[in-house]
């Protein structure tokens, strides 16, 4: 499987906003999982502490932050049937989670409880370096398992498409809602 391309169902209009949220793919985490999700929670809180503390929005703290974005992570790695990565940085990662047939995606995780189908946000004040970006919710979470909502996706392409936002949060993001957003595609190598 050395094939670097993807084939994509053709889009039948359908968008993620148009499907009831039960019908949009939901990943079951196990306690092993949870665990090790906040294991490496852990060592990324300790190697950003280094450098600024990340960037949290919300009321959350970093620990908890880099422990949602982790189980959208592992939730993306476990429905395509790939690993996750492990390692830590020190000035954070790359911009991107997961590669795919060559093709690299950036997760974007949230566990707001008040929205139910949230818009996939990306800061516009860092180079876009992924080639999909994918908004996965954590609607239940607790120390033994996790169900996360894979939401829908958007191209680099689509998310340059939008203007920054400043206007809800202490940074411009671009914002894709989902009436906007991409199903996930189903991958397989082409020859």
């Amino acid at each position: 499987m050395s094939q670097n391309h993807l084939t994509r169902e053709k889009s039948l209009g359908l968008t993620p906003a148009d499907v009831p949220l039960e019908a949009l793919p939901t990943v079951e985490l196990t306690t092993e999982d949870i665990q090790r999700a906040l294991e490496l929670a852990e060592k990324r809180n300790d190697s950003y502490k280094a450098i600024d503390g990340g960037l949290v929005f919300g009321n959350r703290d970093a620990l908890t932050s880099h422990q949602i974005g982790l189980l959208g992570e592992l939730a993306v790695a476990k429905l395509y049937g790939i690993d996750i990565d492990g390692s830590t940085y020190r000035r954070g990662d790359d911009g991107k989670d997961h590669s795919l047939f060559g093709v690299d995606i950036d997760v974007k995780a949230t566990a707001t409880e008040k929205v139910r189908c949230p818009d996939l946000l990306v800061r516009s004040d860092k180079p876009l370096r992924a080639e999909l970006y994918i908004r996965a919710h954590v609607i239940d979470w607790d120390s033994s398992s996790a169900r996360v909502r894979i939401i829908g996706c958007a191209s680099q392409e689509k998310i340059k498409e939008q203007t920054p936002d400043d206007q809800l949060f202490d940074v411009p993001n671009y914002i894709v809602n989902p009436e906007e957003m991409s199903f996930l595609p189903m991958l397989q190598p082409t020859s």
